[in-house]
């Protein structure tokens, strides 16, 4: 149904009728670009720090798709980081988680997040298929959107990211400068 065609019709019934769909349509749309923007950087990150955020993310994902998911935090008492590491940390674990649900064909997932000695460390492992030898060398021309994107993201925090095939699976890590942790009296406590 395309909207300016509403008025071609003869009767004001079919008038209502197309109007009604229309807007149905615009609804929908409405709810799913909502869902995507909620999904992408969901509210819990700003209000309550990473940790929650990707508690929440981990448990919708195994609901919606059926991977079972464990998560490792390293120490206990993680650190809150800045806003922007904490966004791009949770944008490569979500889409590492992605690319495992797309294309590993994995049961499972794992995910640690750790810091120590002036680094956060995250990695992201299935039991897949695995990645062939040009995406884990990540060669020019074989790396899609998303890896590619999580690479940049690596860089922007003068990071790196590494994919290995571990037979089974894939592991994802990337490892950043823990300089931006957030001074002691900004953590929130959650």
């Amino acid at each position: 149904m395309i909207v300016s065609q509403i008025p071609q019709h003869n009767s004001i019934d079919a008038k209502d009728q197309a109007a009604n769909e229309a807007g149905e349509i615009v609804t929908r749309a409405i709810k799913q670009v909502r869902s995507m923007s909620h999904l992408l950087h969901p509210p819990l990150l700003d209000e309550v720090g990473l940790l929650p955020a990707l508690r929440w993310y981990l448990e919708g994902l195994t609901k919606r798709s059926g991977i079972a998911t464990s998560f490792e935090v390293k120490p206990a008492d993680f650190p809150r980081l800045t806003g922007d590491l904490e966004t791009a940390i949770f944008r490569v674990i979500q889409e590492a988680l992605t690319n495992a649900f797309r294309h590993s064909g994995a049961s499972k997932t794992r995910v640690t997040l750790s810091q120590q000695e002036g680094q956060v460390m995250v990695t992201v492992g299935d039991d897949g298929k695995g990645v062939g030898p040009e995406i884990a060398e990540m060669r020019a021309g074989s790396l899609g959107v998303g890896l590619a994107g999580m690479r940049q993201r690596a860089k922007e925090f003068d990071g790196k990211l590494r994919l290995t095939n571990t037979n089974p699976g894939t592991l994802v890590e990337i490892v950043v400068s823990a300089k931006r942790l957030l001074p002691v009296e900004q953590h929130t406590t959650a």
